[in-house]
């Protein structure tokens, strides 16, 4: 019994070597058409690589000129951990006066109320 399942089993390797013998023979003949398909996919992805990196240069150059045109404030040194991290940018918004966009030249001058004597009434008791 074990003979002839061996045997069944050769044969089938032997059928199956022989398509795969004459699938590599085939392939010769179906590469030239393939590989022209590969080249047209990869000049098309290339032209829309050119195209991408325009349009990020653009937008490069434009962060370029905005960062430019900002006053340059001196830089702070920062520490490793998170906590100072946190305590300077708590700081800078500290000392950064004008933060909100109003400018504030003179301090508001605020009128005193008189102050009315309270009286009594029943939860006070």
């Amino acid at each position: 019994m074990w003979d002839e399942l061996q045997t069944l089993a050769l044969v089938g390797m032997l059928v199956a070597m022989y398509f795969l013998t004459e699938g590599c023979k085939r392939i010769n003949e179906s590469m030239p058409y393939e590989s022209g398909q590969i080249t047209t996919k990869v000049d098309g992805m290339t032209e829309e690589l050119s195209n991408a990196t325009s349009v990020l240069d653009d937008i490069a150059n434009l962060l370029h000129e905005g960062l430019t045109s900002l006053p340059i404030s001196p830089t702070a040194q920062t520490d490793n951990s998170p906590l100072g991290t946190i305590l300077n940018g708590l700081i800078s918004n500290i000392v950064n006066t004008g933060v909100d966009g109003a400018k504030h030249t003179e301090p508001e001058q605020w009128e005193i109320q008189e102050v009315l004597p309270t009286t009594k009434n029943e939860t006070q008791d």
